[in-house]
């Protein structure tokens, strides 16, 4: 197991060089110069000019490549131009709040979907099925925001009851935080609960046609337990795969539930970047949900070796 995380490690090194160079290049290569837009149309030449010996984009694109590069290692993510700041602890607070954002919203889905994608499963072709079924395309075809925005006007207008806007951290007022986040919680737990669903009934659908499922149910062993302790956790696989993508979409930012919902997340902070053409902010804060995202995948890629020890790097 340590030599295997020791080589996923390893591998890790390329996709982030891989991962920085294309968020540089990416916001160099937007049209038009960084400074002017930041500025705006109003901005003088000597502004402009100023602003970008202030910051390096004088120099040529790989310089600035590598200060920045140097300064990642270093820990240092670069400074707001509108507030002077460093980005990391910025960046590192509101992943905080999405974390627990997200860490929520898979309790709800996962709780919901794992036990009725295997029902579904189990009693496949039964009304019980079909019911799952629909419930889950309808999960994934309606779009987050609507259903959030649903949940807000429903409970607005006929239960006169609102989410709180101030955010609070969870150490200091738990039941307050829990009113901030159930609401933005349950809107992303459904969108992951349908894609979680159907997973888990396909892949237990495929797992109960196996012929060792066959062998335990012929050695007399009740359903319930080929099912629990047989099928479970070779069903587990594509289910953890799907799930790990869904942590890592979520844990980068999850823009449009935050803003609805005034939560002061990861996916907020990039996008108040974008208004105030703040472009150190944007730029530390892709690159940031990029690495979130990677390390995401190298935690799933060790489950698959706890489900299946057969699985080689």
């Amino acid at each position: 197991m340590g030599r295997y995380i020791l080589k996923r490690l390893m591998t890790l090194i390329p996709i982030i060089i891989g991962i920085s160079i294309l968020v540089f290049m990416i916001l160099h290569l937007v049209p038009g110069d960084p400074a002017s837009i930041m500025l705006g149309t109003n901005a003088t030449p000597e502004a402009i000019e100023a602003l970008n010996r202030s910051m390096g984009l004088d120099r040529p694109l790989i310089v600035q490549y590598l200060t920045w590069a140097s300064g990642l290692v270093q820990g240092d993510f670069g400074v707001s131009i509108h507030s002077g700041e460093p980005i990391l602890p910025a960046i590192w607070n509101r992943f905080l709040v999405t974390f627990q954002l997200t860490i929520l919203a898979a309790l709800i889905g996962w709780s919901i979907a794992i036990p009725v994608g295997i029902l579904s499963a189990v009693k496949a072709h039964s009304a019980v099925d079909v019911a799952g079924r629909v419930v889950a395309m309808l999960g994934i075809s309606v779009p987050n925001f609507a259903i959030g925005t649903l949940m807000l006007l429903g409970l607005s207008l006929y239960f006169g009851w609102y989410p709180p806007i101030d955010y609070v951290h969870f150490w200091q007022d738990p039941v307050e935080a829990f009113k901030i986040f159930i609401l933005p919680s349950i809107t992303m737990g459904i969108v992951l609960a349908a894609g979680i669903m159907r997973m888990t009934r396909s892949a237990f659908l495929e797992t109960l046609d196996k012929e060792f499922i066959r062998t335990a149910r012929a050695k007399g062993n009740g359903e319930w337990t080929v099912i629990i302790g047989h099928a479970l956790r070779n069903s587990t696989i594509p289910v953890v795969t799907i799930a790990g993508m869904q942590i890592g979409y979520l844990l980068g930012g999850a823009v449009i539930v935050e803003q609805l919902f005034s939560v002061p997340g990861l996916g907020q902070y990039i996008l108040d970047g974008i208004h105030q053409r703040d472009y150190p902010i944007v730029q530390g804060g892709v690159l940031f949900i990029a690495l979130i995202f990677v390390l995401v995948n190298l935690f799933v890629d060790v489950i698959y070796t706890w489900i299946d020890p057969r699985i080689k790097y």
